[in-house]
C-alpha cells in the first residue's frame, strides 16, 4: 500500500512539475512575447519530430512558420529565429562585438564545439595566419597540383560507358587538398581513379544521426564505449562515423609522437609546415594540445573543408552541364555558392553582452513590431532561407550567374552582402579563402580541358535540389549522385 501511494505522489508531482513548464514557457518565459508555434515554444521534442522523424525537415518547417507568423519566431523553448537579411550583420558581428555559439547545437556531431567567444579567439588566432590569403596563395601550386591530378584521372573515363561520380570525385580532391594542408601529408584519394576511397559516406552518416545526438546527447559515449565489432551491428552508420573519428585520433597521435621525438612532419620543402605542427608549436595552453582536443580540431578541418567544397563544386558542374548557355558566363562559382549553401542548417549566435535589437527592415515592412531579444537567447538564420529570398534573388531557384552583374556588366556587389554560405563575422568559417581557391580553379582548370567531354548522364534536378537539412544539404536520399559520361 506504501509503495502504491509512493508512485501515486510521483507520478503527481511529475505531472504537476510538467504542467507548470508548460505554464512558465508559454506565458512567463522570456520569449514568450515572440510569435510561433505553441508546441515549439514548449518542448524540443517537437524540433526532433521534423529533424529526427521526418527526416532533416525543420529548416523547411520554420519557412512555413515565418511565412505565417513574420520575421521573428519562436522555435523552440529558448531559441529565436529570423528570416530578416537586414538583420545579417547585426546577428553576426565582427570585430569586438563577443557572439557565443548554442551549446545544444554546437556538440551535435560528438564535437565540443567552441562555444565561447573568448575561447574562440583563443583558438582561431593560432591558426587563422595558415588560412589568410597570403598563406593560400602560396600553396596554389599544391593545389593546382591536385587539380592537374584530378582532370588526368577523369580522363583515364573518355569512352567509358560507365558514368563517374562527379560529387564523389570532387570529395576525392578536397580531402586531398585539406588533408595535405592540415597534415602535411595526403591521404592520396585522387590516386585511385574511381574515386571510392573518400570520407563522403561516414560523413554523412554522421550528420544523418545530428539530431539524435542532439536529443539524446548520451548516445555517442555510449557507443564509444562498446566494442567496434557491436556498434557495426547494432548502428552500422554510427559505426561508420565512430571510426572516421577514431581514424582523427590515431592522426593527432602520430603527429604528437613525431613532435616529441624531433621529426618533422614533412620532408617536402614546397610545404609549409602543418596547421597542427603549428598548433603544438603555438603559444596556445598545454589545455589546448591535448589529442582529446586536437582530434576535434582535426574533425572540425576536414569536415568543414571536404564536403562543403565539394558540393558546391557538384552543384557548379551540374547546373553548367544541364544549360550550355551558362558555360562561358562570368560568377558560375558565386551562383553555385548561393545553391549549395555551405552549411544549410541554422547558425545560431547568442550575445552573452547585452540584449540585442531586431527593427524590421523597410521590405520587411514598418508595421511590423521591433523585438528586444534578451541576452543569453540563441538566435539563428538560414542560407537555405536567406539565399531564396524573392526581394533579393527573384526566381531563386534558377541558377543564373547573370544576377551578379549590373546593367554595364560589371560585378554588383550589393547582393553578396546577403550571401552567408561561410557565415560571417567573427566566427565566420576560417577556411573561406581556401574555398574559394579551389573553386576558381577546378572550375577553371577542368570545364577548360574536359568540359566539351563532359555529358550529365540520368542526373536532374531532385539530384542538387535540397531536400533534407542534415546541417549540410542534401537531395534525395535514393540519389545516385551527379554521374556523367566523358565522350
Amino acid at each position: 500500500m506504501l509503495s502504491s501511494s509512493i508512485w501515486v505522489w510521483a507520478g503527481a508531482v511529475i505531472v504537476a512539475y510538467l504542467i507548470a513548464l508548460v505554464i512558465h514557457r508559454l506565458f512567463f518565459h522570456p520569449l514568450s512575447v515572440f510569435p510561433g508555434p505553441k508546441l515549439a515554444a514548449v518542448t524540443v521534442w517537437y524540433e526532433f519530430y521534423y529533424d529526427g522523424i521526418k527526416g532533416g525537415q525543420y529548416t523547411f518547417k520554420i519557412r512555413e512558420m515565418h511565412e505565417k507568423y513574420g520575421p521573428i519566431i519562436r522555435i523552440s523553448p529558448n531559441e529565436l529565429h529570423c528570416n530578416d537579411p537586414s538583420f545579417i550583420d547585426t546577428l553576426y558581428a565582427g570585430g569586438s562585438v563577443r557572439r557565443d555559439k548554442y551549446a545544444y547545437y554546437a556538440s551535435q556531431f560528438g564535437v565540443f564545439g567552441t562555444v565561447h567567444h573568448n575561447l574562440h579567439r583563443l583558438r582561431r588566432s593560432a591558426i587563422n595566419r595558415f588560412f589568410s590569403r597570403a598563406s593560400v596563395s602560396k600553396l596554389e601550386p599544391m593545389i593546382h597540383d591536385k587539380v592537374d591530378l584530378l582532370c588526368k584521372q577523369l580522363q583515364t573515363h573518355l569512352g567509358d560507358e560507365n558514368p563517374v561520380q562527379l560529387n564523389m570525385a570532387f570529395s576525392c580532391f578536397t580531402t586531398d587538398v585539406v588533408a595535405t594542408y592540415a597534415f602535411a601529408k595526403s591521404y592520396d584519394f585522387l590516386a585511385d581513379a574511381s574515386f571510392e576511397r573518400n570520407f563522403h559516406e561516414p560523413m554523412m552518416s554522421g550528420i544523418r544521426l545530428g539530431a539524435y545526438f542532439k536529443q539524446f546527447p548520451f548516445l555517442i559515449p555510449l557507443m564509444n564505449s562498446l566494442p567496434d565489432s557491436w556498434v557495426a551491428v547494432l548502428n552500422p552508420a554510427m559505426g561508420r562515423y565512430l571510426q572516421w573519428q577514431r581514424g582523427f585520433q590515431t592522426q593527432i597521435r602520430e603527429i604528437k609522437d613525431k613532435k616529441e621525438a624531433g621529426e618533422i612532419t614533412s620532408k617536402d620543402e614546397k610545404l609549409h609546415i602543418s596547421v597542427f605542427d603549428e598548433l603544438l608549436d603555438s603559444d596556445l595552453p598545454d589545455r589546448e594540445k591535448t589529442t582529446a582536443r586536437l582530434w576535434q580540431e582535426c574533425q572540425a578541418i576536414i569536415g568543414a573543408g571536404t564536403e562543403t567544397v565539394a558540393w558546391t563544386l557538384s552543384v557548379i558542374f551540374f547546373y553548367v552541364l544541364n544549360d550550355r548557355n551558362v558555360y562561358d558566363q562570368l560568377m558560375v562559382e558565386l551562383e553555385g555558392l548561393r545553391l549549395s549553401y555551405g552549411v544549410s542548417s541554422r547558425l545560431q549566435r547568442i550575445s552573452p553582452d547585452g540584449p540585442m535589437l531586431y527593427r524590421p527592415s523597410d521590405a520587411i515592412g514598418a508595421s511590423k513590431p521591433e523585438y528586444v531579444i534578451p541576452s543569453g537567447i540563441p538566435v539563428g538564420m538560414t542560407s537555405v532561407l536567406l539565399h531564396h529570398n524573392p526581394k533579393l534573388f527573384p526566381r531563386s531557384e534558377k541558377f543564373d550567374p547573370q544576377r551578379w552583374l549590373d546593367a554595364q556588366g560589371r560585378i554588383d556587389r550589393t547582393l553578396e552582402k546577403y550571401m552567408v554560405p561561410f557565415s560571417r563575422g567573427s566566427r565566420q568559417c576560417v577556411g573561406i579563402n581556401l574555398a574559394h581557391a579551389e573553386l576558381f580553379m577546378v572550375t577553371g582548370l577542368l570545364f577548360r580541358r574536359l568540359g566539351p567531354h563532359l555529358k550529365l548522364y540520368e542526373t536532374g534536378l531532385d539530384d542538387v535540389e535540397i531536400l533534407h537539412d542534415f546541417f549540410m544539404p542534401t537531395p534525395r536520399l535514393d540519389s545516385k549522385g551527379i554521374r556523367a559520361l566523358l565522350v
